[in-house]
């Protein structure tokens, strides 16, 4: 049973755990949910953690059973947390002999009792720099929980029915907290935590003093449990530059160790990756490249077993101490220099292995990805995908995709779905096929065009009917308006009143001709064919990453503008030089087209504006050689029909243009409300462009859902729609989850999961293309980035790379100031292994809906 991920959702009054992180973030403690395996259930929980009472009731509708947990850091306190294992250390009891022996008295001090009998002790950090997790000479079973640490809060209640509780006649933390009455650390105390480290290997902290000491068989283990704390403690707070060589050589330094099982290797890796998530370094390199630079280092340590601790102490002088980072990053390269990378004496590689590069950094390859789920669409239209497709020679999803583009930018903003009353949208979408040239995007996207070419020329006599009501309407706005001047004429002259210009003399301007589609016009002329059809229109393109490519090179960024604005449906004005401006009521245009995997990057380079969130990515697989067939015309009547029922949707009042709601129904909403609910969980689990792609989901699914029911409608005929069913929602869903989120990831990538791995990419390809073995910060800043990045910028991308494994950073000391060169893995011009599967979402694509229809 998977506790994180329960379906029940309860009240504060109901749910005593987020009962308990309201009051404790009411107190103004940062809180976020743990599981009840005490595991953050956030990625970056120390930035996400808040006191925001709507956030607390998001994250417990998602998790129910999720523990309140309190990040002790941001709340500037420091928690002793004393354990008790039944035939092993007891903390409280080791406390309590450290508190007397001092003559300290406890009252003041706000205490919870833990879940296994233990207990919290909450202290306000003392003077200086704040205290971590390191807990320098305490006893055995005590434990701290400072900077860059979290702790369970008291009220938080388990499934077994055991809770954290505060201890009887001590202050609750809320009340200490909220007075600002949190006793500070004792003096004594502080001096016991902090360690008594000496630079350049001089002193060594008091566990490690004990495990050299011992004389039973567990020496190895408590030295290697000491080892682990006072590596993570520094881990936990290394800055920015030094952070990764620091994990490489720490991980290097417990690999010897876990090869004379001293200890264990996934708790090594488990409290590495924790330190990495409070030095924000897994938040910005994330768990993949993080676990594999703890694996590398591990991996090289274990070849190098620990020698035998020494039977006493070294007379002359103390050993290392077991943080000193510099000393163990020097054990390791003696390891990278057996290796054959022979470097002249004043020359140290900072880095560690690039046995393993991270090849998805390169990877353009589409990789494995879901087919288009046919039996979601409504069963009217699958018969025809299915023989349109074999007649075009495509696959399903080739055909669909575009299609349900197009169709959905006819509907428009004639008929807004709407979720609620707060919240309706358009029908518009905007897709994309993505492959290389030759793969099927065209011929898929004319099996709709075509049709659309067909209606708007069958069309022409209903345009030619419409100019002509234009013409009289023009013509009978002249004669009033010259009786109006003749009349104000005559007023003047007689020294009367002059009367007010009447609406019917007001001229109507110049006919424009209601367009369907454009594949290729400017934002002026898209402006004013709106004009004529104000429910919106349809931009269709083979090629669609000249549009984005020329959107900021050439209008300052109005072209941008317009697009962003043209996404949602609003009022927009469009001024033009020399002429009036435009002013749209409704600025709405879907675009439909594909895009070349090695474009995507350029048209979107730059995007801080969410542009690429609102496209569903489609890659379909290259089709397969097919005969060809007759079965299917190249207009095929039914599609033609159900078209032009859409693009006759009436959506006037009186001669004027007025937009029409149709609401989900109840079983509509409350699918769409489970949906949102999961995309809520999902948004925490990423960062970057995925996390913006995800935070549209609802609109997708909205537009898309809409967008199915009318098509349904339009294929079976009748009655036009007066809701959007559960079975259209759930439809719309699955496509998200199972066809368009894992395909639009993948899109992502291409394009770069956030603007630090567009860089690396950038910097990666430039090397690959001029073969460089060693590059300065000054060639890539120039040469591969084009000056678009500052040095500080710049270095951090050469940063990504070397913790990817591409690159490793040598030093070349002078007299005056250090060299820095970085070399190129040699691996990058051999060419990429066979790509993995791409990865579908795990929630993304589980859970089996059922066909709908």
């Amino acid at each position: 049973m998977n506790l994180h991920a329960s379906s029940a959702t309860a009240t504060s009054s109901e749910n005593p755990n987020l009962s308990a992180a309201l009051d404790l973030a009411a107190a103004g403690m940062p809180i976020f949910p743990a599981g009840p395996d005490k595991r953050p259930l956030l990625v970056g929980w120390q930035e996400k953690a808040t006191t925001e009472p709507q956030q607390m009731h998001n994250w417990w509708h998602a998790h129910p059973a999720a523990l309140p947990a309190i990040v002790v850091g941001r709340a500037g306190l420091v928690v002793i947390d004393c354990d008790r294992h039944p035939g092993g250390y007891d903390g409280i009891k080791a406390f309590n002999q450290l508190a007397s022996g001092k003559g300290i008295k406890l009252a003041n001090v706000p205490m919870t009792k833990t879940a296994r009998g233990g207990a919290h002790l909450f202290f306000k950090q003392p003077p200086g720099d704040p205290l971590g997790n390191g807990r320098g000479e305490l006893p055995d079973g005590i434990d701290v929980r400072g900077l860059g640490g979290f702790v369970i809060g008291p009220g938080a209640l388990l499934p077994d029915g055991r809770r954290w509780a505060p201890v009887g006649g001590k202050p609750l933390l809320t009340d200490a907290f909220k007075a600002g009455a949190v006793p500070e650390l004792p003096q004594w105390l502080a001096d016991i935590i902090r360690p008594d480290r000496k630079l350049n290997g001089v002193g060594i902290n008091g566990r490690a003093r004990t495990a050299l000491e011992a004389t039973d068989g567990s020496r190895g283990k408590a030295y290697a449990a000491a080892a682990l704390d006072g590596a993570v403690a520094e881990l936990s707070s290394a800055p920015n530059g030094k952070r990764n060589e620091m994990l490489n050589a720490v991980a290097f330094h417990m690999g010897k160790m876990i090869a004379r099982d001293w200890i264990d290797e996934k708790a090594v890796a488990d409290a590495l990756l924790d330190a990495c998530d409070a030095n924000r370094y897994l938040r910005e390199h994330g768990h993949r490249a993080t676990m594999k630079t703890i694996e590398s280092g591990i991996r090289a340590g274990k070849e190098e077993p620990h020698p035998d601790l020494p039977d006493r102490e070294p007379s002359e002088g103390d050993p290392a101490p077991l943080s000193d980072l510099s000393d163990l990053s020097g054990s390791q390269t003696g390891k990278q220099n057996t290796n054959g990378e022979g470097h002249s004496k004043n020359r140290k590689i900072e880095t560690g292995t690039w046995d393993e590069p991270d090849w998805t950094l390169l990877d353009d390859r589409r990789g494995k990805l879901p087919d288009f789920p046919v039996e979601v669409l409504p069963t009217s239209l699958r018969a025809w995908l299915l023989r349109t497709a074999r007649g075009a020679g495509v696959t399903p999803g080739h055909v669909a995709v575009p299609f349900l583009g197009i169709a959905s930018s006819l509907i428009g903003t004639a008929r807004r779905v709407r979720a609620c009353r707060s919240w309706s949208e358009p029908m518009t979408m905007w897709v994309a096929l993505i492959g290389f040239s030759g793969t099927g995007k065209t011929p898929s996207i004319d099996v709709t065009r075509r049709a659309l070419s067909l209606i708007e020329r069958e069309r022409k006599q209903k345009i030619a009917e419409l100019q002509r009501e234009h013409e009289t309407r023009a013509q009978k706005a002249k004669a009033e308006k010259k009786k109006w001047e003749q009349a104000v004429a005559e007023a003047v002259e007689a020294n009367l009143p002059t009367p007010p210009k009447p609406p019917s003399a007001t001229e109507p301007g110049p006919f424009v001709a209601p367009r369907l589609c454009v594949s290729d016009s400017t934002i002026e002329r898209i402006a004013v064919l709106l004009e004529g059809r104000p429910q919106g229109m349809a931009f269709v393109a083979d090629e669609l990453a000249r549009l984005f490519l020329n959107m900021k090179r050439y209008s300052s960024g109005q072209d941008n503008e317009f697009w962003l604005e043209a996404w949602n449906g609003k009022n927009f004005v469009v001024e033009r030089q020399g002429r009036p401006p435009v002013v749209l009521d409704y600025l709405l245009v879907g675009i439909t087209g594909g895009f070349q995997p090695d474009k995507l990057a350029r048209a979107f380079e730059g995007d801080d504006d969410g542009m690429y969130a609102r496209f569903c990515f489609a890659w379909p697989e290259e089709p397969a050689h097919r005969s060809l067939s007759n079965e299917v015309t190249e207009i095929e009547p039914e599609i033609q029909n159900a078209l032009t029922r859409i693009i006759n949707l009436p959506a006037e009042e009186e001669g004027v243009f007025a937009p029409r709601t149709v609401d989900l129904s109840l079983e509509a909403v409350s699918a769409f409300e489970s949906f949102r609910t999961f995309l809520a969980q999902l948004k925490l689990e990423l960062d970057g462009r995925e996390r913006e792609w995800v935070a549209k989901g609802g609109t997708h699914v909205l537009r898309l859902s809409g967008t199915l029911a009318y098509l349904d409608w339009a294929m079976l005929g009748g009655t036009e729609p007066q809701s959007v069913g559960q079975q259209y929602v759930a439809a719309a869903i699955r496509l998200w989850r199972e066809y368009f989120w894992p395909h639009s990831r993948t899109a992502l990538r291409q394009i770069g999961l956030s603007e630090k791995h567009t860089n690396a990419r950038r910097v990666l390809r430039w090397l690959a293309t001029h073969r460089k073995a060693e590059v300065s910060l000054l060639d890539i800043r120039r040469e591969a980035l084009g000056r678009h990045l500052d040095a500080k910028d710049t270095r951090s991308v050469l940063d990504d790379l070397v913790c990817a494994g591409w690159l490793k950073l040598v030093t070349t000391s002078t007299a005056g100031r250090a060299i820095h060169r970085w070399q190129v893995n040699p691996q990058l011009f051999s060419g990429a292994p066979v790509p993995e599967r791409s990865e579908r979402s795990e929630r993304g694509v589980g859970g089996d809906q059922g066909d709908p229809f």
